[in-house]
């Protein structure tokens, strides 16, 4: 059985084509995904889905919130969240970035994106 059936994730990509593609990859493993598009629109999904197990965020998006304040956001309301904050940008260029968070750099493969969220899960 994969460890991964059943899993519930929040996924938040402001591009279209890294949203569907990571959304295939983790759809194809058996889990379900919520995806946003910004930080309103996956606090919307995240107030009405209590189920998440895990959210996995682009770090710099349009709006008025960003991946680290938005997974501050919601590990106010839930502090258990698991998180994957992902970015293009070297990880040693956040001074923000949580200290229990996994960072996943872009671009990244199949293989790295199921590997962070099996990393995450078992945190």
């Amino acid at each position: 059985m994969n460890t991964l059936d059943d899993q519930t994730i929040l996924l938040v990509e402001d591009d279209v084509k890294a949203r569907e593609i990571a959304t295939m990859i983790l759809e194809a493993e058996g889990i379900h995904v919520y995806a946003a598009a910004n930080a309103s629109a996956a606090l919307e999904l995240f107030g009405v889905h209590p189920d998440l197990d895990l959210l996995i965020s682009d770090i710099n998006m349009p709006g008025s919130m960003n991946g680290i304040q938005l997974a501050q956001r919601i590990r106010h309301d839930d502090p258990s969240m698991r998180v994957v904050l992902v970015s293009g940008n070297p990880q040693s260029s956040f001074n923000d970035l949580p200290t229990d968070i996994l960072f996943l750099p872009k671009p990244f493969d199949r293989r790295a994106l199921l590997g962070a969220v099996q990393a995450s899960l078992r945190s």
